[in-house]
């Protein structure tokens, strides 16, 4: 039983002894990596029904559960059999698996009632009563950690309530076999390149995540198809390009600060990992049919190659490693090319927040390796620390209950309920009598502006990315971010799809230069801020408030709604008496990962005094 699913030994025994023990379970991990196909064999092996539920943002705590028929309530009333049911009370009543994809996608109010599940092992239904759960029910949910668009922050309650299984990709060999089973009339070299091609877009520098066992099937598929089509050999050089690009680039993500397209990436992939086969071939005195080296290519007149830029060059003036190695802990850091030692650059950012203006300068490094690693390491650090403190300002928005309104989901029993007040009143059934279900508005949102004036350092911007990556997980919704000098510019805009990883990169490459023009930066968060639909916004400003200029700022700062502001701990006296001329609130930041938590500290003092 346990082989029919390859690759994936260790998470079915996980699973299955989890749901044996009487567990919950949160399965983490990116698509495409066999989550619901576990499932399914482990409920197939339990002999229990398996119900998949699709999380998204139209998943209402009434579509989870169930509703009464309105006509029969109208009809003949309140009656158990006219109740349909959900796919949670179904699992309920069966002792089924219900499997919830993308629980990060899924309203707050309708994860706060799986929370009532999992505790209580029931729940009641208005006008319908208790409903227990079967002893064999269990909720198996998954979320694909790395997805940021569309997603909202699990909170400790469910974490609490689950046992957590972490799903990562196959090893090549069983992804070899995935391919095999699923493009049965493959090749054995072409599943093999089809493995290769989509295990090195997990790997390239300039893609925030790579392709999924299923872009090689896809390719796998795909090439033979095209081959045919086109009345060539399978390993004609155009037809595997075309075919991966067709198979892989809508699969895969650039960084942000990448300055090519997934196709330009795409095309580099596959040329390195076909020479590679070629090389390979011709070391085992092999000759691949139908396929010709580049340059025979170009002699019969084939498709040449355009020559490439130089992938990921950051723009203005990269840093050699001769600068680079005036820090003392370079060495230790990185001790030779294209090598970034991270339990070595922990201990230093643990020991010295300076060390923050070494990994900020190696983000631009000459080095390509070196660079791309800097990048990675430096968001993973902010987000990671930006994800501490409470969720409480996280501004997903809540569903309420309207009447009269022409749009929005139909609220059965309210209306219902309106229906028949109309008819035991002997009038006609009005607008009025509807009751439609609506997003209510966002609790906050944030605009952080970001001093990157002459006075800024590297320890200093990387507070700066951490508290806008927090203001990311607590507001996903409406959230800005600005940095200024003798200027504002927008980073993020208040509505965007920008990720909180891209936001964090952009930050840490910032240099501090220029002149401080601070009234000018918060006309732009205001202006930004005045499209929020939050019921709280509010500016954070991360500087030491040297403005270099005769403006009105008192009075600027004074006109937001509210206004945070956050200070080097050693250069904060000009913060303090502007907060206290403008009547905000401020905080020293002693250390650059602590500024999340500062953040945190000063929105709740603001509660704690209106309540």
């Amino acid at each position: 039983m346990l082989n029919q699913v390859v690759g994936r030994r260790r998470e079915l025994e996980l699973v299955r002894a989890a749901l044996a023990s009487g567990a919950h379970i949160l399965l983490e991990g990116p698509p495409g990596t066999g989550k619901t196909t576990v499932l399914r064999q482990v409920a197939q092996s339990r002999h229990t029904p398996f119900v998949l539920v699709e999380g998204n943002a139209e998943l209402t705590p009434a579509r989870l559960i169930g509703s009464f028929d309105p006509a029969l309530v109208l009809e003949r009333g309140y009656r158990p059999e006219n109740f349909t049911d959900g796919p949670l009370v179904a699992a309920m009543r069966d002792g089924g698996l219900l499997y919830v994809e993308e629980l990060n996608r899924v309203p707050e109010e309708t994860v706060n009632v799986l929370l009532t599940v999992m505790s209580e092992g029931e729940i009641n239904v208005p006008r319908l009563g208790r409903i227990a759960a079967d002893e064999k029910f269990r909720l198996v949910a998954a979320m694909n950690p790395y997805d940021s668009v569309g997603t909202s922050r699990l909170s400790m309650a469910l974490y609490d309530r689950t046992c957590r299984i972490s799903v990562g990709y196959q090893d090549a060999e069983h992804e070899r076999r995935i391919v095999e089973l699923a493009a049965e009339q493959a090749k054995q070299d072409l599943v093999a390149e089809a493995v290769e091609l989509a295990r090195a877009t997990r790997e390239h520098p300039e893609l925030r995540f790579g392709a999924s066992v299923r872009g090689a099937i896809d390719y796998a598929r795909l090439v033979p198809e095209l081959a045919d089509v086109r009345a060539v050999c399978a390993d004609d050089p155009q037809v595997g390009l075309d075919a991966a690009l067709t198979a892989l680039s809508g699969r895969v993500r650039v960084h942000e600060s990448g300055r090519r397209s997934a196709d330009d990436v795409i095309e580099e992939i596959f040329r390195q990992v076909r020479a590679a086969r070629l090389a390979r071939d011709a070391a085992g005195g092999k000759t691949a049919r139908g396929m010709t080296s580049p340059p025979a290519a170009a002699a019969a007149g084939g498709q040449q190659q355009r020559p490439r830029p130089k992938s990921g060059r950051p723009e203005g003036k990269t840093v050699g490693r001769h600068e680079l190695s005036r820090h003392a802990r370079f060495s230790e850091i990185s001790p030779e090319v294209g090598v970034l030692d991270e339990e070595a650059m922990s201990r230093a950012l643990a020991a010295d927040p300076a060390a923050f203006e070494l990994l900020a300068a190696m983000t631009t490094a000459t080095d390509e390796r070196l660079r791309a690693a800097a990048i990675r390491l430096s968001s993973s650090i902010v987000l990671d620390r930006a994800r501490a403190g409470p969720t409480s300002m996280r501004g997903s928005s809540r569903l309420r209950p309207v009447q009269g309104a022409q749009d929005g989901d139909l609220d059965l029993d309210a209306t219902i309920e309106g229906i028949a007040a109309a008819r035991a009143q002997a009038r006609p059934v009005t607008l009025d009598d509807l009751t439609t279900m609506h997003w209510a508005r966002p609790r906050t949102a944030f605009a952080v502006v970001v001093d990157r004036s002459g006075s800024m350092t590297g320890a200093r911007l990387a507070a700066a990315a951490t508290v806008a990556a927090a203001c990311a997980l607590r507001a996903p919704r409406e959230h800005a971010v600005l940095s200024f000098a003798a200027s504002a510019e927008l980073i993020r805009p208040l509505v965007s799809d920008l990720a909180p990883a891209a936001v964090a990169e952009r930050l840490l490459r910032l240099r501090g230069h220029g002149v401080t023009r601070l009234a000018d930066a918060l006309h732009a968060a205001r202006g930004q801020l005045a499209h929020a639909r939050a019921r709280r916004q509010v500016v954070i400003l991360l500087s030491d408030c040297r403005s270099t200029d005769d403006d009105d700022t008192v009075e600027t700062a004074r006109a937001l709604p509210e206004l945070i502001i956050l200070a080097p701990a050693g250069d904060c006296e000009q913060a303090a008496h502007l907060a206290e001329q403008a009547g905000a609130r401020w905080g020293a930041i002693e250390h650059p990962l602590d500024a999340a938590l500062a953040l945190d500290r000063l929105l709740a003092a603001r509660d704690g005094a209106a309540g």
